[in-house]
């Protein structure tokens, strides 16, 4: 075998391999070879084009490396990302297309030229029964693959799997009370108008830190999604209830960050919720203050940012909301999705009688 180390006693990468006239001709063609007899092995600078040439030249050879050893700019999945700005792919599914990619090319430590359908099929099985890796994920690895090695690279053409049930897993939801406690738990007023709109309206995390001012429709109660999950543009409601902490909240975000900024600077901040560097509010940041609301709000469900998002869901269902609109405000593309909260809507259930009443209830 054929593997390329990182050494950090001497900063150089070392390239160990069985004795082969060829390799050993191939090895010192490559500019700055220095050959080290002690422990046979060959090596070279700590430079993207010396890395380069190494894996190239190799790399009909089923060369090894450590993934994370390879600095970025050597382009290993260059092509990837290449193909996902061609079909305007969202950042979100960029990213994580990329993460199972790379956690492929760690497992097996293999060019992704290298990689053959045996070695996806280890992979899965590992993340399965050594990581208890969920459905969802497997899924959404299993579709990255498909993207990268049969569309992209086109070279497993008939790279497919098997269809994999679903979790059949329903969301916790919070009820009224505990939402309003959360709410009432945070005495930061740009927090808590941060979570409210998220409730509200119905919004993942990423498209409440997205928000910008011109996407809060004052007049006519409404609120502009751009560019959601899917890529999709969407309105949904603003409260009525929020329109006046909204705008003490506008008022209290200008005076801060007159503090910070010029008036010229931030005229140019658009964000609704600006985080640190005139940047959005980071989505980890929006998480924690969830988290620390839930704690001192003494939840005990097992929650998370999203939950808000189910609870309007849930909450709007047992109000008697037609389900497409609650689709709709959602931007579910299919109503299935949607369907989801019919199972835990309280109203639905509570209309409903067990059979031990009927059969317990007292003789007239």
């Amino acid at each position: 075998m054929i593997k390329l180390k990182y050494k950090s006693n001497d900063k150089r990468f070392h390239l160990y391999f069985p004795y082969s006239e060829m390799y050993v001709k191939i090895a010192k063609s490559i500019p700055k070879a220095i050959y080290h007899p002690e422990d046979k092995s060959w090596s070279y600078p700590n430079e993207v084009s010396s890395i380069k040439r190494v894996l190239l030249d190799f790399s009909e050879y089923d060369i090894r490396y450590l993934a994370n050893e390879i600095p970025k700019q050597c382009g290993i999945l260059e092509d990837f990302f290449r193909s996902a700005r061609e079909r305007n792919f969202s950042f979100f599914t960029t990213k994580t297309y990329y993460s199972h990619l790379y956690r492929l090319l760690l497992f097996t430590e293999k060019l992704p030229m290298n990689i053959v359908s045996k070695d996806i099929e280890n992979y899965l099985d590992f993340q399965v029964k050594e990581k208890s890796l969920r459905s969802a994920s497997i899924r959404s690895a299993r579709q990255a693959f498909i993207f990268y090695f049969r569309e992209v690279r086109k070279q497993m053409k008939n790279l497919k799997f098997p269809k994999m049930k679903a979790d059949a897993k329903l969301p916790e939801v919070l009820s009224a009370e505990e939402t309003r406690a959360i709410f009432n738990a945070l005495p930061n007023l740009k927090h808590k108008i941060l979570l409210l709109i998220s409730y509200s309206a119905g919004l993942r995390v990423g498209e409440v830190i997205h928000l910008q001012l011109k996407d809060i429709d004052l007049e006519r109660n409404m609120i502009r999604i751009t560019q959601g999950k899917g890529k999709k543009d969407r309105y949904t409601i603003l409260a009525n209830s929020l329109i006046l902490e909204l705008k003490e909240y506008l008022q209290v975000r200008e005076y801060n960050l007159l503090l910070k900024y010029s008036f010229n600077e931030v005229k140019n901040i658009t964000w609704l919720f600006p985080g640190a560097g005139k940047r959005p509010l980071h989505i980890r940041t929006a998480e924690s203050i969830f988290n620390q609301a839930a704690a001192k709000a003494k939840i005990t469900k097992k929650v998370t940012f999203h939950s808000l998002r189910h609870a309007f869901a849930t909450h709007l269902l047992e109000l008697g909301t037609d389900l497409r609109m609650i689709q709709t405000l959602l931007g579910h593309s299919s109503v299935r999705t949607t369907q989801i909260y019919t199972k835990v809507a309280r109203s639905r259930l509570e209309n409903i009688k067990s059979p031990l009443d009927q059969m317990t209830k007292p003789k007239t």
